[in-house]
Parts: structure tokens; sequence; C-alpha cells
């Protein structure tokens, strides 16, 4: 038999997708994943690459841990997007100070010299957003270490300037603290949103309560990635039903499951959850008594795939048998699942 064509091959590429996505890994299981050390971090492990079984668009998740007394290394590669999950300290960015705490997110941009310090009594938890695997496929991939972790010299910590603002020399926002922002309870303008180009058509209603972090409304300039939104879903809730391109979900408290496509993806704290670039139907439920907080990391080649091929591709909310969309509200419909 004659081996195929280029264009032969080309007709059985979209087949060949599906089969893989169908494939991908779904939860990355943080009691699973091993601790690494490198010369940037004390500790940090990475839950979502390609290599590892996702079936992404170039994603990358991590979390690293900085230990009490300890910086990282100095180091600059392309656009991350990280929130702290646990702890207190600062960021030096392209020589600038950014302090924050618990629950503070920054947006780091290419190639900006990076260091972070935990001044506080507890190890420092954090949760990375980036796309080295997308940055690798378009051979553009670059990473450079300019200093190793290791303990604080405190004469050093002294001498670093305070904060004076939160936002870059051009203008463009660097961090923003949980109790700065904005939520899905305030009502803007006709015309205004906090989601971003390309987000989910159901936010209105997505979720219960969520708090909108790295968007453009609230000064920040993203392009690559972002963490965008931070939400809770009360005891026996569940999230809008919708379906969209790749997205992030990490449980920061709390368990639950994504019913997804018809099947039962268990998760808990700690946990991610992986929605694959598939166009699935999805929601997030949580059947206990007690709420659960997730953040969202959005990565915008899924905006950019949007823009160009809008047919097939832009974010849709799902509809019941009348009409109404499934929003975000108390577990009261039934419906058939498959587990």
């Amino acid at each position: 038999m004659a081996a195929k064509n280029f264009y032969e091959q080309w007709l059985e590429t979209p087949n060949r997708l599906q089969d893989e996505l169908e494939m991908s890994r779904l939860v990355a299981v943080d009691k699973d994943i091993p601790w690494v050390s490198t010369p940037h971090d004390a500790k940090v492990k990475l839950m979502v690459a390609n290599h590892l079984g996702f079936v992404t668009m170039g994603s990358n998740v991590l979390k690293s841990e900085i230990p009490v007394g300890w910086h990282t290394g100095k180091h600059r590669h392309g656009e991350e997007s990280m929130h702290i999950l646990e702890g207190e300290g600062f960021s030096i960015i392209n020589g600038q100070r950014f302090n924050w705490h618990t629950s503070s997110t920054l947006q780091i941009p290419f190639w900006a010299e990076h260091q972070h310090f935990n001044t506080g009594k507890v190890p420092v938890t954090i949760l990375h957003g980036m796309c080295f695997d997308l940055e690798a496929f378009l051979r553009v991939a670059r990473i450079e270490q300019i200093e190793t972790c290791g303990p604080n010299d405190p004469s050093m910590i002294a001498a670093v300037p305070e904060e004076t603002s939160q936002y870059y020399p051009d203008g463009t926002r660097a961090i923003i603290h949980l109790e700065q922002a904005p939520t899905n309870k305030e009502k803007l303008p006709d015309g205004e949103s906090y989601n971003p180009q390309g987000a989910i058509a159901a936010t209105k209603n997505q979720h219960d309560f969520s708090n909108y972090l790295v968007v453009p409304k609230n000064g920040f300039r993203a392009v690559s990635v972002a963490i965008t939104n931070r939400w809770i879903e009360p005891a026996f809730h569940e999230s809008g039903r919708h379906k969209h391109l790749e997205a992030v979900v990490y449980a920061i408290d709390g368990e639950g499951f994504t019913d997804m496509q018809g099947k039962r993806i268990p998760w808990q704290a700690g946990d991610v959850l992986y929605v694959p670039p598939a166009m699935w139907e999805h929601q997030h439920i949580n059947e206990n008594p007690n709420s659960i907080t997730q953040i969202r990391i959005g990565f915008n080649i899924r905006q950019w795939v949007t823009s160009i091929w809008p047919q097939g591709f832009t974010s849709t909310r799902i509809y019941d048998d009348e009409g109404n969309p499934i929003e975000a509200g108390r577990i009261v419909r039934k419906r058939e699942r498959s587990y």
C-alpha cells in the first residue's frame, strides 16, 4: 500500500486530534506529584504539561514552596501569572518591590527579572501559570537563571526599598490583593465587563460569588496567561453549565466534582482540573455541606483561536429543555448521568 501523501494526512488530522483529546488526563492529583528541588526553587512541582499526559494548547501549571527565611532564585523567562496560596513576603520584578500576602495575585511580564522572598512565619505556597510548552513549540522559549535560591540575608532584605506602587513604570498593573478585587455582585454600566475577550458567555451567572483578578479592567495587560477569577461555590451548589476551549481550575479548598461530557471527574483541595480544548460541556458541582474555593488560569491562545475562527470555538452557555440557561445555583435539577 502506497504511503499517504500530506493532504490525505491532513484530512485525517481532525479525527486524530479528537482521539488524542479523548485520551487526555483531566486531573493533576496534588498528593501524587512529588516535590523536586531546582536552582530556582527549594520545592516545586510541575502539575500540568504536555509530556505529563495533558493534551494542552501549550499551557503549564506549577506549584512552589519557599521555606521560612528563604528566597527563590532570580531568573527571567516568558510571561507568568502567580497566586499566593499561603504566606507573606515580597517580590522584586525588574528592580521594583511588590509586597504580597495570602490571596495576592501577580503578573510578571515577558523577560522580566524576578525573585520572591518569604518574610513570614510559615512556608509560602504559590500557584504559577505559564506557557513554556507553547513558547517551545513556537521556537521562542527562553529562560535564564541569574541567581540561585537560598536563605535570606537580613542586611540585604533591610536594604530593599519599600513598595511605592502596584503598577509597573509603563502604567500596567503588577499585583492585586483579594480585598481589592471587584466581584460579580457589582453592577457595571451597560457595555462594560470585567471579563477579558473570549471569556465564557455565561460568566454573569457562572458562579455564585466570584472575584475578578488579572483582567484588563483592573489595569492588567496579560498576553499569554492570566489568573483571571477566584470564586466560591456554596454548599450544595453547582456552577453554570458551559463549554469553551482550554481552561485550568485549581481547588484552593473543599472537594467536589466536575460533570464533563457525562463523566464524573472528582477533585479536592490542591488538585488541578484540566478542561481540554475540545468544546466539551461541563459543570462544577459541590454536593458537600461546606463551600469550596477555586481559581481559574486562562491561557490567551484560546482567545486568539476564538477571534479568528469563532464558528465552533466561541464560549457558549448551555440551555435546558425549556430553553433556559443552566446557571449557577442550588442543586435542584435532576439530570441523567452515566456515573
